[in-house]
């Protein structure tokens, strides 16, 4: 929709509703609310813009020759719909994956050097390696120490029933006595 934005000026309405959304997630972030109080503000304020927004795709779906950008950009957010709208019941949810997009560019622009890892089993290896440092970057944890630190916990004998302990969202490092 928003490379149509330069070509037809109809999008406008469109994203000026997008752009809702987003203002009551910067609400909801700026109010520090939980999954559940998030959700229902969405309910709120969000459902009415999206219940806009698909009236809108519709109207512009069925006026428009099929074989247009435009009518194709409808049809396709038509089609997603259920996946598109998930964030409203779910607070947890974000309301765009702009996080995953920009956590995959970089493996995406690294492809062709990735190539050549030797062997199926140490691209497997690479690429969980590579998970685990875009995770620790999520959750802001510095890969070094905490792989550093996890390794230790593992072979010294970490419980098996505690190993979600050591996921980066949950990681606290040892604490070393001088």
């Amino acid at each position: 929709m928003a490379d149509l934005r330069d070509m037809d000026c109809r999008v406008a309405y469109p994203l000026k509703l997008i752009a809702r959304l987003y203002r009551v997630e910067h609400l909801a972030d700026a109010r520090g609310l939980a999954p559940d109080q998030r959700a229902a503000l969405r309910k709120e304020r969000s459902q009415p813009t999206l219940e806009k927004l698909k009236h809108w795709l519709v109207a512009i779906q069925g006026s428009e020759p099929p074989a247009s950008d435009l009518a194709k950009a409808a049809g396709y957010m038509i089609n997603q719909w259920v996946a598109l709208t998930r964030f409203i019941h779910d607070g947890r949810l974000r309301l765009d994956n702009n996080l995953c997009e920009r956590q995959l560019r970089s493996i995406a622009l690294g492809r062709n050097n990735f190539l050549f890892f030797g062997s199926h089993q140490a691209a497997a290896r690479a690429a969980i390696l590579y998970s685990i440092t875009r995770t620790c970057a999520l959750h802001g944890v510095p890969p070094l120490p905490y792989i550093t630190d996890v390794l230790r916990k593992l072979a010294g004998g970490w419980p098996q029933s505690r190993i979600d302990e050591l996921l980066p969202d949950r990681w606290k490092p040892a604490i070393t006595v001088q």
